[in-house]
């Protein structure tokens, strides 16, 4: 027979406490079996409330989240202050891109990046007719177009450098480094593949009577995969065809290593073509976007026919931004922006000329010389400002409201209030 003692234990506070109250029980294995089914469902208790809780919690915090963004989304700003500046100490034809934290300043002379103190921490000089600046992650590379140099650095510094063969008409570059290049010659075109040290990898040759010229390249972020349009001649007319290629193991056993190739377009040119994503990739011609999904060969996913001629595109890894005119309707432009499923995320007009577009998060923020306007993802303006000096451009920090002016004579931080 088992004593259970019932009340305060014996075994804290004072030990010559009396002991409240004695259960007999005489059946040892009913009262195990009573106490393992107590345990049990005391614990399948716990269980069920805790998971009510997490699941409230979760809910409210997801609610929370967004009635907070939507509030940040919809909020007007009247103007804004300068946190910082310093003169510019370069020329008018320097050329800014927001980087990390800071900003790249690049020019026929060389390149250099400024971090958020606007300190430089590197800096590369070359000479360069024509430079052209790509970035992924914190890869970048600076090709000069009609030359044969191609640099290529990372937030610490330079990392390697490709001499091409041949006269270089567009670059693009990947995550780790990897460098894509159209080279142009009097018989053919290439597209080479470099590593971050200048070493070939890749080369596809194409010519004018049988591929067509190449217009336009995207590779994907880790450089694995590469989208190409080109410009071909069929009978009297010039056509347009979209080719997947595969760097990795995928590729290896198709010819050329085009694993998928797309000429529906007619005789729509496709200037534009663009990875959003290691999967996603994006063909824009003159009345048309083509959204692709791409995990080891391509398949159109939609299509989207626009009724308006494109006359720019825009894009981020979220949204797809196109400008149009719109003469003839009223108000001279027309914005349309789309998401990655091909769905309209806005449409709005407006007469102003702008001559800079671009996607902060989840804001498109526009400016010419004298103005900078920023639109939420309903289309609707959250603040317009007119700037006293000429501005160059407007850089994104990361930070929602802050921003970075590049105007004739200074670099500015700026908060929108």
């Amino acid at each position: 027979m088992a004593d259970i003692i019932s009340g305060k234990s014996r075994f804290s506070g004072n030990k010559n406490a009396p002991v409240h109250k004695v259960v007999n029980i005489s059946d040892t294995q009913g009262l195990e079996e009573f106490d393992e089914q107590t345990m049990k469902m005391q614990v399948r208790r716990h269980r069920y409330r805790s998971a009510i809780v997490v699941a409230v919690v979760l809910l409210l915090a997801v609610v929370a989240f967004f009635i907070i963004r939507k509030v940040l989304d919809n909020k007007t700003y009247e103007g804004y202050s300068v946190s910082s500046s310093v003169s510019r100490d370069d020329t008018e034809s320097a050329q800014y891109i927001a980087y990390n934290d800071g900003y790249v300043r690049y020019s026929n002379d060389g390149i250099a990046y400024f971090n958020g103190s606007k300190t430089a921490v590197w800096n590369q000089t070359y000479s360069m007719q024509k430079p052209q600046v790509k970035i992924c992650g914190d890869k970048i590379a600076v090709g000069d177009l009609n030359g044969n140099l191609i640099y290529v650095f990372n937030s610490e510094g330079f990392m390697g450098k490709v001499d091409a063969p041949l006269s270089i008409s567009q670059i693009e570059v990947g995550k780790q480094g990897v460098v894509a290049a159209i080279l142009e010659d009097n018989s053919a075109n290439y597209i080479n593949m470099y590593d971050s040290d200048g070493d070939k990898i890749y080369t596809v040759k194409t010519t004018l009577a049988g591929d067509g010229y190449p217009v336009d390249i995207s590779i994907s972020d880790d450089g694995t995969k590469l989208i190409a349009s080109y410009i071909y001649v069929s009978g009297e007319s010039m056509n347009t065809n979209v080719v997947f290629y595969n760097f990795s193991d995928v590729g290896q056993n198709e010819t050329e290593r085009v694993v998928g190739g797309f000429n529906h377009y007619g005789s729509t040119i496709v200037g534009d073509v663009q990875f959003l994503s290691g999967t996603e990739a994006v063909a824009v011609g003159e009345n048309v976007v083509t959204l692709y999904k791409i995990k080891e060969y391509p398949s159109i996913y939609k299509e989207i026919e626009i009724d308006s001629e494109i006359e720019r595109v825009f894009f981020s890894d979220e949204y797809i931004g196109l400008l149009m005119n719109n003469s003839d309707s009223g108000e001279l432009y027309k914005l349309i922006v789309y998401n990655l499923s091909g769905a309209r995320q806005f449409e709005t007009t407006f007469n102003t000329q702008y001559n800079n577009f671009q996607f902060d998060g989840s804001s498109v923020v526009m400016n010419n010389s004298s103005t900078f306007t920023i639109m939420n993802m309903s289309g609707k303006v959250i603040t317009m400002q007119n700037v006293e000096l000429p501005l160059s451009s407007i850089l994104t920090t990361g930070v929602r409201g802050r921003y970075i002016l590049i105007n004739s004579k200074y670099i500015q931080s700026i908060k929108l209030k």
